[in-house]
């Protein structure tokens, strides 16, 4: 029986509106075997506000953001594995796409479009690809909001480099065809382990595990296939902070 104070599910880093009926139907076996947790996902416009909270949550992040300031404020559960080109196991690349063809070393003074400042996809890994780890941008850049507005802005030549999550990128190739066939792939990012899983530093280690063992089940049952393939994931790992902590040797040289 679930709990009436049942911890809040935010999955709202990959929010494609089509597709939301495969989250709901993977948490709804989450929830089933793991009776702490909210039943259905929600979609918050700003998730970093549950990153915060006093509650107990569960929630997707960002690497970066959690190597850098929630890092002493969540527990890691784990991640997805992904059908992505660019995944192997749990970790992933970002693919690098420019508005015209070339190597890394032709968009170094480009015009670059980021998500956000704090996206190790959209920023962090663009950085590391055109220019190497620890370096420094050097060119004009314009901050977008999302990977989506990123897309758009160099579709419409306003922009010439871009670094897009993979997962998002293949939603991208199903959704704007178009746009993305007007774009040239440049290269990928560093090898990053896939967006984790967080909730409240308060989750005790059962609950924890339950978490994790639910997590598990879900994203390999073979009756979830359709969901599942929908969302490009085929599996789920347990993973700790000390597994993302080796994403601080990416810090940019500002």
């Amino acid at each position: 029986m679930h709990n009436e104070a049942a911890a809040v599910v935010e999955l709202a880093f990959y929010p494609f509106e089509d597709v939301r009926w495969a989250y709901h139907e993977l948490w709804s076996a989450v929830a089933a075997r793991c009776d702490w947790v909210a039943r259905e996902p929600s979609w918050p416009d700003d998730p970093t506000t549950i990153w915060h909270s006093s509650e107990k949550f569960v929630s997707q992040t960002c690497g970066w953001p959690l190597v850098t300031y929630l890092a002493d404020k969540v527990r890691v559960v784990g991640t997805f594995r992904h059908t992505t080109p660019e995944s192997a196991s749990h970790f992933y690349r970002s693919v690098v796409v420019g508005r015209v063809d070339g190597t890394p070393f032709d968009f170094q003074g480009a015009i670059g479009a980021i998500n956000e400042t704090d996206s190790l996809s959209g920023w962090i890994s663009l950085i590391a690809a055109i220019f190497g780890p620890q370096e420094t941008w050097r060119g004009p850049f314009h901050v977008t909001g999302s990977h989506e507005e990123s897309i758009r802005m160099l579709g419409r030549g306003e922009a010439d480099v871009a670094s897009i999550d993979s997962v998002t990128f293949a939603h991208f190739k199903r959704l704007y065809p178009e746009i993305i066939s007007s774009l040239f792939v440049i290269c990928n990012g560093p090898l990053v382990p896939c967006l984790p899983i967080i909730t409240h530093k308060s989750v005790t280690d059962a609950e924890l595990a339950t978490l994790r063992d639910a997590l598990g089940h879900a994203s390999r049952d073979k009756s979830l296939s359709r969901a599942t393939s929908t969302l490009f994931i085929s599996g789920f790992d347990p993973l700790d902070l000390d597994d993302y902590l080796p994403l601080r040797n990416l810090t940019p040289n500002t």
